[in-house]
């Protein structure tokens, strides 16, 4: 059987609102194409069963697609954990790059290391943004789902707060005296925070000092 003739077991998602019309329900990006959940693919191992499975087509970028086309997941609030996860992965170098370089920094390098970190800015930050998508109101067969809006995200260093992870890692590098790269490791390693990462870097540096 081809794949038109599996659409019919399908009800399309359709965004509420004319502002998302042709938007990819998981990053945002323009729609370029349906994505089946579960996937066509897998459809015998959801129809021949009690397995619960949404059985909707939605709006995805051609990227989303093919990254998500061989995840056997039946429900839409899965996927897009997965999908999310997926695309972290992919460009977490990109992501990196952004939250460690500043735009001054990197005119101070030669003209090629530049335009290669100029790239990762720019990828990065598009990366970030569609990892930061919420979603979007929308309807499927006559039931509509309001999507709601994402909690204000806060990075607090100490007594200070910032809108991002990048702003919060170059304040804390600047005034702890710590490299970034260094402290976004310890950042990672101790709970995702900053006071901890600031408090074992410097307990670590006391450490050697007493025995030296």
């Amino acid at each position: 059987m081809s794949v038109k003739n599996y659409q019919k077991f399908y009800e399309p998602l359709n965004a509420v609102h004319s502002a998302d019309f042709h938007r990819c329900i998981y990053c945002g990006c323009e729609a370029a194409r349906s994505d089946f959940i579960p996937p066509i693919k897998f459809i015998h191992d959801w129809r021949d069963t009690n397995s619960n499975a949404d059985f909707i087509s939605v709006p995805s970028c051609n990227e989303c697609f093919d990254l998500l086309k061989n995840e056997n997941i039946g429900t839409l609030e899965p996927r897009i954990t997965v999908l999310k996860k997926l695309l972290e992965e992919k460009y977490k170098k990109a992501i990196r790059v952004f939250n460690h370089w500043s735009m001054d920094e990197i005119e101070e390098m030669d003209t090629a290391f530049q335009i290669s970190l100029k790239g990762g800015m720019r990828l990065g930050k598009e990366a970030l943004s569609r990892l930061h998508f919420a979603g979007f109101d929308y309807e499927v067969n006559g039931s509509i789902t309001r999507v709601a809006k994402p909690q204000r995200e806060v990075f607090k260093v100490f007594d200070q707060e910032f809108e991002s992870f990048k702003e919060a890692l170059a304040f804390a590098s600047e005034t702890y005296q710590i490299k970034k790269s260094r402290l976004s490791q310890l950042y990672y390693e101790h709970d995702e925070s900053f006071d901890k990462a600031v408090e074992v870097f410097h307990g670590s540096i006391k450490e050697k000092d007493l025995k030296s």
